[in-house]
């Protein structure tokens, strides 16, 4: 029964992720395919939007399908305080207030006469904010951070794997962090340091709950 439990929940997540990376890209093929039916942009505009849209399909899809949660291996007697991966509602908040900017500047290049030089920079911005949520959204699908009684330990799995690690015995301060996105969607920032420079820093961002997870760690910073 256990089983079979864990498999619906499995599949319910990988449903989660296919709506969307079909939410992501949705608004290019519907935009450019309509663009192009009704004539209201240029031709290769139209088709450049139908193309990101297709590339955001197709990798988003790929990227779901292969997602992971990375656990480091533990050695004989290390046990598990924490594990945390990156929530997906700071990503969501970037695309939504992206995907505004981007209808207003599409309404400006069909229905106004206005030089395209003002609806190409308010483009512009609504792409910024679209296309880092998306990229936030596909990286934290591989990313995880776990605490042990012995490290802090951060790990990227995607076609090749990057771990970084700090012993605990070398942390010499634990702060916290929160922005605005984060503020927005009650989401937080641990960051775990055991020098100046980046390769001595941990920033586990955008966590759920990370006030026990900065306690945790404090608390191996005072026990050391």
């Amino acid at each position: 029964m256990s089983i079979l439990i864990g498999l619906i929940k499995a599949i319910f997540r990988m449903l989660k992720r296919l709506v969307a990376t079909a939410f992501v890209s949705a608004p290019f093929l519907g935009g450019g395919g309509y663009s192009w039916l009704e004539g209201i942009l240029p031709q290769w505009a139209a088709f450049s939007l139908m193309g990101v849209g297709g590339f955001l399909l197709m990798f988003g899809t790929y990227v779901s399908l292969m997602s992971a949660f990375p656990t480091p291996a533990l050695v004989s007697g290390e046990s598990i305080l924490e594990q945390r991966r990156p929530s997906m509602k700071p990503a969501f908040a970037r695309m939504f207030m992206g995907f505004p900017i981007i209808c207003v500047a599409v309404y400006m290049f069909g229905y106004t006469m206005l030089p395209y030089l003002y609806p190409s920079i308010i483009l512009i911005v609504g792409l910024f904010y679209f296309f880092k949520g998306t990229m936030k959204y596909l990286r934290n699908l591989h990313l995880s951070y776990t605490v042990t009684d012995r490290r802090v330990v951060q790990m990227y799995k995607f076609l090749t794997l990057n771990t970084a690690e700090l012993p605990v015995g070398r942390l010499i301060s634990i702060s916290e962090s929160r922005n605005f996105f984060e503020l927005l969607t009650g989401r937080g920032s641990v960051i775990a340091a055991s020098g100046i420079g980046h390769g001595q820093t941990i920033k586990m961002e955008e966590i759920d709950n990370p006030s026990p997870v900065a306690a945790t760690l404090r608390s191996l910073l005072n026990a050391g």
